[in-house]
């Protein structure tokens, strides 16, 4: 049996923000290791087990032995707008509806769990550097990005001592580039490319337009409002004995 809800999703939030609170919503639902999940750009598929995703695959159904299945898809209102509708279906081995109202009581508990940020902002400081953590999970491994204050002394090497760097994981720094990308496109789409892998040194000039972009990013992106907010602030405060930041990833 298959269900069917479309909802209009928040205008605030962007894609990214609302596939991961999808993602914390079944993490709640099915328990942090009990799931089996495929997402594409536009969709997440989620199902107990990784066999039945298959047989889904194959046969259109979850398995007899499988309770449910999710199939999330969205579908951008008008072209550009940056506006979404969700469409929500649940699927399960029954043929009849008995579990019709099982599935509306779930669909209600996720659209309000849609309406919360996910997790709150997390701040650690181990040696030199200062881990800021929103979305990112344990389990999401150790890819991320380290913003680095620069200078050099009169040998022309790395100055030291210049103060802690911040490290953001892949996951929180996805929203951060929106706003670098403005001065630092990545590798093959400008001449001033940004390396996942390498050093990438950004002027005091091009951090200013870099916080305008996150300024408006915070607005539109309130969910994430106190992580920029706290990034930004860090950006400040280390240009005003530095002249030039650093961000060094380590896909």
């Amino acid at each position: 049996m298959r269900y069917d809800i479309k909802i209009a999703c928040t205008s605030y939030l962007t894609l990214h923000e609302q596939k991961l609170r999808i993602k914390s919503f079944l993490i709640d639902y099915f328990g942090t290791t009990h799931f089996f999940l495929v997402e594409t750009g536009f969709s997440i598929t989620a199902v107990q087990e990784e066999t039945a995703f298959f047989e889904w695959i194959n046969t259109g159904r979850p398995d007899r032995t499988t309770k449910e299945l999710f199939l999330f898809e969205w579908a951008e209102q008008a072209r550009w707008s940056g506006h979404f509708l969700l469409k929500c279906s649940f699927f399960n081995r029954l043929e009849d509806n008995t579990r019709k109202k099982q599935f509306e009581k779930i669909v209600l508990q996720m659209k309000e769990h849609m309406e919360y940020p996910t997790v709150t902002l997390h701040i650690d400081q181990t040696g030199k550097f200062i881990e800021v953590r929103q979305f990112h999970h344990r389990a999401d491994g150790k890819i991320g990005y380290a913003m680095l204050p620069y200078a050099e002394d009169e040998q022309g090497r790395w100055r030291e001592n210049l103060g802690a760097g911040l490290w953001i994981y892949r996951e929180d720094f996805h929203l951060l580039y929106e706003g670098i990308k403005v001065v630092y496109p990545r590798k093959g789409t400008g001449c001033q490319n940004f390396d996942d892998t390498g050093m990438n040194f950004i002027s005091k000039p091009e951090w200013k337009m870099i916080l305008e972009h996150w300024t408006q990013l915070a607005i539109h992106n309130p969910s994430s409002a106190e992580f920029i907010d706290y990034v930004s602030r860090w950006v400040i405060a280390t240009l005003e004995h530095v002249d030039e930041i650093a961000i060094e990833g380590n896909l």
